[in-house]
């Protein structure tokens, strides 16, 4: 892949980026969020089209449109977020568009069956066949993604974040098939997250950063430091995961304290506090465990361990109508799936968190709706037509607001916000930092979870780090900067530092 240019209007994914594999080779694709890498997967893997540069096969310029382009020019590609279709089998989900053909150019179930059987013992998957993906683990649906992958005999394959989700042993099963792949010849592009795996399985990385290209090196003759020093352009300092657990408000009261709380597989051991005033941040690569951590706190799935102590008593929420009733609100990125009533009006929107908070076969009058509506939509500057125009008529970054305003205008004690600027402009994003700071100034505890590592710097008082289901790290004041913050991104701690540096010597 040369001089690869991708633009989302004025967002820029990949700038002159390059990229380069060689047959029997696996090569990591390294960067932080936002750096480019998965968007340069997607161009691959044919569900996104560049705006510039090319890409060479065998030396030969070739274009790559869709999917069946990819596939035709043997590529194949394993998602993190899933391929598969979950109402479907796993022997159904593995053939999708690869069927063996039998004599009449119908389906050769026979074959079908005996060449499946056979990848999923080569996985170790021991899954029936015709079972529904829906109905298997999520480390077992994992491993049919890649098994899938494999089976389209690529030639060059590329594997995103597959192991998130997998435990040890799975991983290390994985890479056993990687080096039968590398050996027969296959080209192999591994995105991960994980650092100790570059070490373990790949020969070489390309290394990304604000969706340029900086870096391609051996991974024999480059330490970890080095690589966290080419994806953010600072020297990494290894942080201790607690060293900035003190850092709160002067004589504030504890609003939130999570100890030691566990949801498999994602969340194993995460202790969180937050106190009366305070923006607390939390980030880290995708997939470490942050949404399900939210969730947990707002009731919407019960802990396997751990406690939640929610203003100095330990609550059990069956749901989170139970925490909307104990003052906690709840704001997602995901507007139209998890926060937003696209078809209803403005003033209904608005209105709806109040609304779950009244009683039962309470009367509502249209005057109270618009007037409570209409004082948010002035309040927070919401650009709206008419508040009975349905909330789908705003644009991103005001329906976004509305959802904000929905909930800031209930005053709750606690706000939890799940990647809440997702896909917001910088105007809008700005407003809603804004938003949330008077929130905090004026005593409101806000836990915010943000895939953006600039956002967090920006309006997080302290941020905690996830890693593989744990805290990886606390930062604040001095200690809160660009290069600490990727550091425990990637696992990069005093105490991981040691362990990355013997299995790379091993």
């Amino acid at each position: 892949m040369r001089d690869i240019d991708k633009r989302y209007d004025a967002v820029v994914a990949c700038k002159s980026a390059s990229l380069q594999v060689q047959p029997g080779e696996i090569r990591a694709l390294l960067g932080s969020n936002g750096s480019g890498k998965s968007t340069m997967v997607k161009i691959l893997a044919g569900t996104v089209k560049p705006n510039g540069g090319e890409i060479l096969m065998d030396g030969a310029p070739v274009t790559i449109n869709s999917g069946l382009d990819a596939r035709n020019l043997g590529i194949a590609t394993a998602f993190q977020d899933l391929s598969l279709i979950p109402t479907m089998t796993v022997l159904d989900n593995i053939l999708l568009g690869v069927e063996p053909k039998g004599k009449w150019g119908t389906v050769d179930r026979a074959k079908a069956g005996s060449e499946v059987e056979a990848l999923l013992e080569r996985f170790h998957i021991n899954c029936d066949p015709e079972a529904y993906v829906q109905t298997l683990m999520p480390s077992m649906q994992s491993l049919v993604e890649v098994a899938k992958a494999v089976y389209q005999k690529p030639r060059l394959l590329l594997l995103d974040e597959v192991t998130a989700a997998l435990h040890r042993d799975e991983v290390q099963l994985i890479f056993g098939v990687l080096r039968e792949l590398k050996a027969e010849g296959t080209a192999i592009i591994y995105v991960t997250h994980r650092m100790n795996e570059i070490f373990q399985i790949c020969d070489t990385a390309t290394i990304m950063r604000s969706g340029e290209t900086v870096a391609h090196v051996n991974t024999s003759e480059v330490t970890l430091d080095e690589i966290v020093y080419y994806m953010t352009g600072q020297r990494p300092e290894a942080v201790s995961p607690h060293e900035a657990e003190a850092a709160h408000g002067d004589g504030a009261d504890l609003v939130l304290d999570v100890e030691h709380i566990a949801l498999f597989p994602k969340v194993r051991d995460i202790s969180l506090k937050a106190y009366q005033g305070e923006i607390v941040g939390i980030g880290g690569l995708e997939g470490q465990g942050q949404p399900e951590f939210i969730r947990a706190v707002l009731g919407l799935t019960r802990p396997d361990d751990g406690r939640i102590i929610y203003r100095g008593e330990e609550v059990h929420f069956h749901s989170p109508a139970d925490a909307v009733m104990a003052n906690i609100g709840f704001i997602s990125g995901e507007r139209n799936r998890e926060a937003m009533f696209p078809d209803r009006s403005v003033g209904e929107n608005v209105f709806a968190g109040r609304a779950a908070k009244g009683g039962l076969f309470r009367f509502l009058t249209d005057r109270k709706v618009r007037d409570f509506a209409q004082a948010a939509v002035d309040k927070y500057s919401i650009v709206v037509g008419s508040i009975r125009n349905p909330a789908s008529s705003l644009s991103g970054g005001n329906q976004q607001k509305l959802v904000i305003a929905r909930w800031i205008a209930m005053n709750p004690t606690l706000l939890l916000l799940d990647d809440p600027t997702k896909g917001v402009d910088i105007h809008s994003r700005r407003d809603i930092h804004k938003i949330l700071r008077q929130s905090a100034d004026e005593g409101m505890t806000i836990i915010i979870s943000s895939s953006e590592n600039d956002e967090l710097l920006e309006i997080a008082d302290r941020v905690y780090l996830f890693y593989e289901g744990r805290v990886s790290g606390v930062l604040s004041g001095a200690s809160k900067t660009p290069e600490r913050l990727v550091a425990a991104m990637m696992g990069l701690t005093r105490e991981q530092n040691g362990a990355a540096k013997e299995t790379r010597q091993a």
